[in-house]
């Protein structure tokens, strides 16, 4: 599922808290407090169902005058976030709009993704820079390309805690080893040792009776 349909799914199940949304990010977003009126309107119409596009509809249940309302109406289908479409009646051949808030999702589940990329390279620099750092310190020497590698490893595999692989390092110093593969094995032997452990194994059958249980 792509983290737009997932993020379609939310707000249909009411996971999703689409007004506080826009109210948080509508300035990322480059539109004003009266576009999110609008567009909280449309929101809550399409939620229930009502496709077809009803301005004068819409206007009654915003509390902006008629001028603002279709000022924003108007801005908000020039940038996109509102798409008007039209269709015809079969039964009556009549023709009428219909309104689609497509464009506005993609936008927030775009950004949204955008900051968490962020926020993930943000807690990648500074576990990197904490390492990196005291590698300096403690080992009195440049790292090499190598011991980059296992510290980007052990972020990506998220395995040793930044605690735990300090005090692995330290332990290595105090018998001159200044390597980070030679830290990476003491720290892999450790987690072996400690999931041999008869209270490791009877917690993890624990956890996996629990699991089985909620599977029923």
């Amino acid at each position: 599922m792509s983290e737009y349909d997932l993020f379609l799914k939310l707000l249909d199940d009411d996971m999703i808290n689409f007004n506080a949304l826009l109210i948080k990010y509508y300035k990322r977003l480059k539109i004003n407090e009266k576009d999110v009126m609008v567009l909280s309107s449309l929101a809550r119409e399409e939620m229930r169902g009502y496709g077809n596009f009803n301005p004068q509809r819409l206007k009654n249940k915003v509390a902006l005058d008629e001028a603002e309302f279709f000022d924003s109406l108007s801005r908000l289908e020039s940038i996109g976030y509102i798409v008007i479409t039209t269709a015809i009646n079969p039964k009556t051949s009549k023709e009428y709009e219909l309104f689609s808030l497509k464009n506005l999702y993609k936008k927030i589940v775009e950004l949204y993704s955008d900051i968490v990329k962020k926020e993930e390279n943000k807690k990648t620099e500074s576990f990197y820079d904490s390492i990196s750092s005291y590698f300096e310190t403690l080992f009195l020497r440049p790292m090499s390309p190598l011991d980059a590698d296992v510290i980007r490893r052990w972020n990506d595999e998220k395995l040793f805690t930044l605690e735990n692989i300090k005090s692995k390092m330290a332990d290595a110093a105090k018998i001159g080893k200044t390597s980070l593969s030679y830290v990476d094995s003491l720290l892999i032997k450790e987690k072996v040792m400690r999931e041999q452990s008869p209270e490791y194994k009877e917690a993890n059958q624990v956890i996996n009776e629990l699991k089985e249980r909620w599977k029923k």
